[in-house]
């Protein structure tokens, strides 16, 4: 089994919430106490309606176990078109495509997804 770095791409931040579903993972970060952000990713043998599915059971435990939170964002290259049919059929809705200065310090068209509490 992968880790979930190994799935994410990356080490997740110490204050990372972490929900995994077999070789899915979602990692959710506080941006303030009402609202988070989301991160999800699988392995590459997980993917289509598996992670779609496994995704849906985390971000319901995640709803379930945080009644503070009202919103979720998640944030992706523009040219991820997978990422953002995944964010579409999740139930997020796109808010907003613009230019954003990434970590690694280049600037990407980036697009912001959102869901409210269901």
């Amino acid at each position: 089994m992968m880790t979930d770095a190994e799935i994410l791409g990356a080490q997740p931040p110490d204050h990372a919430v972490i929900y995994r579903d077999g070789d899915a993972v979602g990692m959710l970060l506080p941006i303030t106490t009402s609202v988070w952000e989301v991160h999800c990713g699988a392995a590459s043998a997980m993917r289509g309606k598996a992670a779609l599915a496994a995704f849906r059971r985390l971000l319901s435990e995640f709803w379930s176990d945080h009644p503070e939170v009202q919103e979720l964002i998640g944030v992706m290259k523009s040219e991820h078109l997978c990422a953002r049919y995944n964010a579409a059929r999740l139930g997020f809705e796109r808010v907003n495509t613009s230019p954003i200065a990434w970590p690694d310090g280049t600037v990407r068209e980036t697009a912001d997804y959102r869901m409210k509490r269901p």
